[in-house]
């Protein structure tokens, strides 16, 4: 079997013949055995590129072994195809005759075989037949100069009829046949294959002599009628007594060693749902395309090289039903590769006529008929959104969820991975998620792993801790009961320190307080009731960081009294108890008092929600917090920081007029200062503002914004 799949290579015995070709060999070495006294006799062996043709030759010359062992018969192999150019391939031919006979012939035979060669080649009718391959012009100088090497083992009295016959008489005495086999014809050129085609027919009439010519008779017949226009075919016919047609193989031996030899590359243990879509892409898609047994190792050559990149990390029908269109369909494999956006955007699954029809064209114009049909439907089953827009099938984002977390090709993270055998950036590794999760029931893990990964700068922006959130999301069902206290701690500890603006700006103001909300709901809703993951996100608040304990905080209390006056959510949405949630807002004052005499306030992210939260929580009417702000506004520094945390970056973009507005978003800076009198004296900030303005550019753009705004607000 291993011949079937390593580097193209022919099988050589019984036990490696997967598709009956070894019945159909036994029977035609059994006839070249038992051939009574061949002259020249020419066995054709057809069948097109890639059908098993060299494989059933080495079977042949394997049920001959015996034979050659008993000196019965001696085989000579002409590996025509080593040989470029009709001069070089003529003196091989040659060559080999002599180095296969000679040593089973006498002194005679030794001389008479080269001379009759070169004869053939300068002087007899094989010159003749040169000049009709290469027209009116004769055989030209090159030729000329090569044949001119053999005069001198020519005497002049020595014709083709007497080289001929001295052969004849030495071959007719043996008792031993002799089996020249010439395989792989159809590798040659037009001119080569002629040439071949013409030194059997000059040399073959020889007793004890039989030639087994191995070539794709449609191919042959083309190129003999396109030198030949008169004759055609019948050319071929006046050459080989016997030809015989290799048999088909079996569609389903065809598919019993396709899926075999998948099974062998991709190893891993698939899931139910996985195996049933890879089954439907193999039988409906890949198998009708794989016809021949070259088929067979082209394809699973190819797969057993790209597949170990990707292992795990993608869908594995997908990949194999990309990868077939890759190796049979290349323009319309580039045509998926450049078109992301329309197979995997969710807002594209409203079809329209319009763009059923677009795709359609895009996609599948190149085929016809069930190759049309088949293709079509695999398009479908890899990319759903197709199924929505040529179908009446309708997905919702919940699905767009499940394809993420199946890494399948319609979903926008992973798609990039089934041409680039890379990773995107913006997801994990199947191992290296599946590390991390074997570790979440370890607080600390988490946390060094989470403060290492948001130093990890992506190619695409952003950080791998958001990376690592996102993922933690999508599988978040994987996550078991007794792990997520650990798992949260850990998180809640880091909060601030991997919540980065690089995450933020690549994201589309996404950040990772909101990638952690989304976890935190993820991980609970649906699955734990309200008194078990009160308790457990209680617990994790007890050392998490000061920001993200003010916008959890924030969150629970929320659910109970949003401050637009909606309704309280509903019990199965909150995050904790109602008594819970106020335990957690005591528990937040304190952690912001002690922060402002240790000096953690002013250095902590988003400090400013902080102010109003310890304004609101506090029952002295915000008398500590406002002390507190008056006596820090004393520093430059402290200035700096309020001046960064009220500046607001606003990008805008002209409409202009006809469609032709503009394509870059130009940056502004806005002075977001409301709020800021509850806790200082607005007028002397502005003072201290201006002061330090004069030194300072960044603040100095600030202050200017500050002032337009208010020059616009007064007109």
């Amino acid at each position: 079997m291993d011949g079937y799949l390593h580097n193209d290579l022919p099988i050589n015995s019984p036990s490696e013949d997967y598709f009956g070709v070894n019945p159909f060999a036994t029977a035609l070495a059994k006839s070249i055995l038992n051939m009574r006294s061949p002259t020249g006799s020419v066995i054709a062996l057809n069948g097109p590129w890639g059908s098993g043709k060299s494989s059933a030759v080495n079977l042949i010359r394997h049920h001959l072994d015996a034979a050659v062992l008993a000196d019965k018969i001696v085989v000579i192999n002409f590996a025509c195809w080593w040989f470029r150019g009709e001069e070089a391939l003529a003196l091989a031919f040659f060559r080999e005759l002599y180095a296969g006979m000679s040593p089973t012939l006498g002194e005679r035979f030794k001389k008479s075989l080269p001379k009759l060669g070169a004869r053939l080649l300068k002087a007899g009718a094989m010159a003749g037949e040169v000049a009709d391959f290469v027209g009116a012009g004769g055989i030209g100088k090159k030729a000329g100069q090569f044949l001119d090497k053999l005069a001198g083992l020519i005497k002049q009295d020595e014709s083709v009829e007497h080289l001929h016959r001295e052969l004849t008489n030495a071959l007719r005495d043996q008792s031993r046949k002799y089996l020249i086999v010439i395989d792989d014809i159809d590798r040659l050129s037009p001119d080569e294959a002629l040439m071949i085609f013409r030194l059997v027919k000059s040399v073959g009439r020889l007793p004890n002599i039989m030639y087994l010519l191995v070539y794709d008779r449609q191919l042959a017949e083309k190129i003999v009628s396109e030198r030949f226009p008169s004759e055609g075919p019948h050319y071929l016919e006046k050459i080989v007594q016997a030809a015989f047609e290799l048999p088909e193989p079996m569609s389903t031996d065809i598919q019993r060693l396709l899926i075999e030899q998948i099974d062998n590359i991709c190893t891993e243990d698939f899931s139910e749902a996985q195996q049933v879509r890879l089954m439907n892409i193999l039988i409906g898609t890949v198998i009708p395309e794989i016809r021949t047994p070259r088929d067979v190792n082209r394809f699973t050559n190819s797969l057993a090289v790209t597949w170990p990149a990707v292992a795990g990390d993608v869908d594995p029908a997908d990949f194999i039903a990309l990868e077939l269109f890759r190796l049979l369909h290349p323009d319309l494999y580039r045509k998926i590769r450049q078109n992301k956006d329309a197979l995997c955007n969710i807002d594209h699954y409203t079809g329209t006529d319009t763009l059923s029809k677009r795709l359609n064209e895009l996609f599948l114009s190149s085929f016809s008929g069930e190759q049309h049909d088949r293709i079509r439907n695999a398009l479908r089953r890899v990319f759903p959104i197709l199924e929505s827009i040529w179908g009446n099938v309708v997905y919702n984002t919940d699905f767009q969820t499940k394809w993420a977390i199946e890494r399948r090709a319609c979903s926008v993270n992973h798609f990039d991975q089934y041409f680039r055998l890379a990773l995107s950036a913006n997801v994990l590794s199947a191992f290296e998620f599946d590390t991390f999760l074997s570790h979440i029931d370890k607080t600390a893990y988490v946390e060094t792993e989470l403060r290492r990964a948001a130093l990890d700068i992506r190619p695409s922006g952003g950080t791998k801790s958001a990376v690592i959130l996102d993922e933690l999301k999508l599988h978040a069902d994987r996550v078991k009961d007794d792990q997520i206290l650990p798992l949260l701690t850990g998180l809640f500890l880091v909060a601030d320190e991997i919540n980065v603006d690089s995450d933020k700006q690549a994201s589309r103001m996404v950040d990772n307080h909101i990638r952690l909300h989304w976890l935190c709901r993820r991980l609970t809703w649906g699955r734990l009731s309200l008194e078990k993951r009160s308790t457990i996100f209680l617990a994790a608040c007890q050392s998490a960081s000061l920001a993200w304990l003010e916008d959890f905080v924030d969150s629970a209390w929320n659910d109970y009294f949003p401050r637009e006056g909606d309704g309280a959510e509903p019990e199965d949405r909150c995050l904790t108890t109602e008594a819970d949630a106020l335990t957690l807002r005591g528990m937040l004052l304190e952690r912001i008092k002690n922060a402002a005499q240790t000096g953690e306030l002013i250095s902590s992210p988003n400090f400013t929600r902080l102010l109003y939260s310890w304004l609101e929580l506090s029952d002295d009417q915000g008398k500590s917090a406002k002390n507190w702000v008056t006596d820090q506004l004393r520093k430059d520094s402290v200035i700096k920081l309020f001046v960064q945390a009220c500046t607001v970056v606003v990008w805008t973009q002209g409409l202009g007029g006809s469609g032709l507005g503009d394509y870059v978003a130009r940056k502004s800076i806005r002075a977001n200062v409301s709020g800021l009198e509850r806790f200082m004296d607005i007028g002397e900030f502005k003072s201290r503002v201006e002061a330090l303005s004069k030194v300072d550019p960044e603040v100095a753009v600030f202050f200017e914004a500050w002032t337009n705004e208010q020059q616009n607000t007064n007109i």
